[in-house]
């Protein structure tokens, strides 16, 4: 059979298509219209001579060699990733390429990349800082390190630190809440782009009606944590994520009750696309500091 001229969109349209075992899932990963990716599954099984889908009112399946032709198509996107890697791209030279969010960075993983420079003194990384989903959807880099719900359609997340939020504050602060009669007589800091804050811990830990309450509202946890060490008032912070910062020398837990949060910090990758050698340095540099 000739095959001249396949085209190589179309292999990755199939692949994605078979994978979901739906157009529309499909055409939300590619980027492209639900009409465009059945109109290039359409010329690849035209040119193949072949049906790849069997298509029904609300679902399609593969045929028998669709599925067959599927895991070859996988295994040659999988090598052609791979050879690429190591032709032209920057991790052939010990260079990762990581996104991470701020808050991650500057609490969690700075104090800890002396330890990772140690270890591994042949990798290098450029680290590109974001704050939120909505700043840069997940794709950019090979890992990114994102605060989410972890449910990125077409990305493989782990869990990094817990979902679990408790206040936080200076020393004289805490001795101010204790001698003014509660959180409410301090001012509260929330974080912006959050699912979870204080009106959160208030409902679930009812404090009454002051006469006055004050809030700050910042775009970053690490901000938050940087204005209560300086007694601009009281936070809601991960004790994970403090963990090993300059910072949680300087704060302290005022009040045991916590709440859970909706979202917390996720290591992302592509689910079909292997990783260099310099990104399974980091992952599994990462893995052993969180145990």
């Amino acid at each position: 059979m000739a095959l001249a001229n396949l085209q190589l969109n179309w292999l990755r349209t199939f692949e994605v298509v078979g994978r979901h075992l739906s157009f529309s899932h499909a055409a939300v990963e590619l980027n492209m219209s639900q009409s465009a990716v059945s109109q290039q599954i359409k010329l690849l099984e035209h040119k193949l001579g072949k049906n790849l889908f069997q298509r029904q009112t609300r679902s399609i399946q593969l045929t028998v060699a669709g599925r067959a032709y599927l895991g070859v198509v996988q295994e040659g996107l999988k090598h052609m990733e791979q050879g690429m890697s190591s032709i032209f791209s920057s991790v052939a030279q010990g260079v990762l390429e990581l996104s991470v969010n701020n808050s991650f960075a500057q609490l969690w993983l700075a104090p800890r990349m002396e330890r990772f420079a140690t270890l591994y003194p042949q990798v290098s990384i450029r680290m590109y800082g974001v704050n939120w989903e909505a700043d840069a959807p997940p794709g950019g880099g090979e890992i990114e390190i994102r605060y989410g719900a972890g449910n990125w359609a077409g990305m493989e997340s782990t869990q990094l630190i817990s979902q679990e939020l408790r206040p936080y504050c200076s020393s004289s602060m805490s001795n101010r809440l204790r001698d003014a009669g509660g959180v409410l007589s301090l001012p509260l800091i929330d974080v912006l782009g959050t699912p979870n804050g204080w009106n959160d811990w208030l409902d679930r830990y009812p404090q009454g009606e002051p006469e006055h309450l004050q809030r700050f509202s910042v775009d970053s946890y690490a901000i938050a944590a940087s204005m209560a060490v300086e007694n601009a008032g009281i936070c809601l912070l991960n004790e994970e994520l403090l963990q090993g910062s300059r910072l949680r020398e300087f704060l302290l837990c005022p009040l045991e009750q916590t709440i859970p949060s909706q979202a917390t910090f996720y290591l992302v990758k592509h689910r079909d696309r292997p990783l260099s050698s310099a990104a399974l340095a980091f992952t599994n540099w990462l893995s052993s500091e969180l145990r």
